[in-house]
């Protein structure tokens, strides 16, 4: 994949070409939760209805009826967020601040718009209120919105170079939901700028893990290496990261030397033999991916590629 996005605009890492989907999660306290799409954007709602089953000229005509309802201007400004226009959504989350200071449906929509508008720095007061009123409760540790809140005040402080508290931020969204493959990459990239490279690198393997196609994370992943000194996993990493874009001869080139110079490590045999599949070479793909199924027989993604290449000689015959 490329870089995985919560929102348009708003990740770091640019050309995205691949979409993942955030499980959507219902939350019914006094607030409802979607959470959204999982790369080109997360979208969040807290509310009795989402703004998707109203048109915004229902919404504006609720809030023309009745200016000091909040939740109306919440819901309008979930919907601004949703269709792209985050001045919008932050105006109308603004306001609902200003006479509910403790509306946590705003705080959310005002971190979440000013990231969307590239304010770090004034994404993180709305996102720390809002972890502050979320992160005690009992079910903090199923709360969706709250992972994402912690996942945006991540993203924020790393936009800021402060990767010490982008830290603990990424951390607990993890401790929420463990397959989030966005905060993996982001808790790689921190641990990174903190000069703790093995860390990083544990972090980028999870996540590609997850998300096999994740190209920034193999760009991760080079810069790890690099610094503990281990070129042959660097031929690895820029194998995987060729071969994610499509340049499969450079993944090639790259992942035959790096198979060669390390015959037990199975997943530069799985990038091997995968690119040998793209390449149309099937016989040498299916021996190929046979050694790194010897390697490590439990490996789903293995056994799937080498499923997958037999059943297409087999076609073949």
């Amino acid at each position: 994949m490329s870089t995985p996005n919560r929102l348009n605009q708003t990740f770091s890492a640019q050309n995205i070409q691949r979409v993942i989907w955030i499980v959507l999660a219902l939350l019914v306290l006094t607030l409802a939760l979607f959470g959204g799409y999982y790369y080109w954007d997360r979208y969040i709602h807290l509310g009795d209805k989402s703004p998707l089953e109203l048109d915004v000229e229902t919404l504006e005509q609720a809030i023309r009826d009745n200016p000091q309802d909040p939740e109306a201007r919440v819901a309008l400004a979930e919907y601004y967020l949703d269709q792209g226009a985050p001045k919008k959504a932050l105006e109308q989350s603004t306001q609902v601040l200003k006479l509910y200071p403790d509306n946590q449906g705003a705080m959310l929509v005002s971190g979440i718009a000013a990231v969307r508008l590239q304010q770090p720095e004034a994404a993180l007061s709305p996102l720390e209120q809002f972890v502050a009123a979320r992160k005690d409760q009992p079910m903090a540790q199923t709360d969706t919105a709250l992972e994402t809140a912690y996942y945006f005040l991540g993203e924020s402080y790393m936009k800021l170079e402060r990767p010490a508290e982008a830290i603990p931020a990424l951390e607990a969204a993890l401790l929420i939901n463990k397959t989030d493959a966005d905060a993996l990459y982001q808790l790689g990239m921190a641990y990174q700028a903190s000069q703790q490279p093995q860390a990083a690198l544990e972090r980028y393997q999870q996540a590609v893990r997850l998300v096999p196609d994740f190209s920034e994370a193999y760009s991760g992943m080079i810069e790890s290496y690099t610094a503990l000194n281990q070129p042959d996993y660097v031929a690895y990493a820029r194998g995987m990261q060729a071969y994610t874009r499509q340049d499969f001869a450079t993944a090639q080139t790259h992942l035959e030397y790096a198979s060669n110079a390390l015959p037990n490590f199975a997943p530069a045999l799985l990038g091997l033999g995968l690119t040998y599949e793209k390449l149309g070479d099937l016989d040498k793909a299916l021996a190929t991916l046979e050694q790194a199924v010897a390697l490590d027989q439990q490996d789903f993604a293995i056994q799937q590629a080498l499923g997958r290449v037999q059943a297409a000689l087999d076609i073949g015959k």
